[in-house]
């Protein structure tokens, strides 16, 4: 990946932070912190592929980069990202630019799981840890928060 986590966060888009304070008021305040948090899931999501790619037999890549229900901020994350979605050429344009790819929103891809117990929490065990890894403790936090 050739994008670093600090060149993607310079990224700013405020006709998407504007219409998502319009859309969700009740998350307005965090705007801007949760569009910030939708660019580090894009980040971490790709880095993650590419580690896995890279080292195919590593027990600690070997989970789904997904947003979980148990990932309580997620939804306001998920619904930043429909808002950028809207912009459809800004969005096109942002994925080439910073990951030479269409990054697909595919939003029917957790109720389709056939996990039981254990391979979900060897799962979400693994995510969290991969993100405490990669985005630090704060970020973690903040998306498992139950606010």
């Amino acid at each position: 990946m050739q994008t670093s986590l600090n060149q993607l966060l310079s990224y700013e888009h405020p006709a998407v932070i504007n219409r998502f304070q319009r859309e969700f008021p009740q998350n307005a305040h965090q705007a801007e912190i949760i569009f910030k948090d939708l660019l580090r899931f894009f980040w971490a999501t790709e880095k993650h592929e590419m580690d896995r790619h890279q080292n195919p037999l590593h027990e600690g890549f070997d989970f789904l980069f997904i947003m979980d229900e148990e990932m309580k901020a997620m939804k306001a994350i998920d619904q930043m990202w429909h808002v950028f979605l809207l912009y459809t050429q800004d969005y096109a344009d942002f994925c080439s630019k910073y990951f030479n790819q269409y990054i697909h929103h595919l939003p029917d891809i957790v109720p389709n799981l056939s996990q039981d117990e254990e391979e979900f929490e060897k799962n979400l065990n693994r995510f969290l840890n991969y993100c405490y890894d990669t985005l630090g403790e704060e970020t973690v936090r903040r998306w498992f928060s139950e606010n």
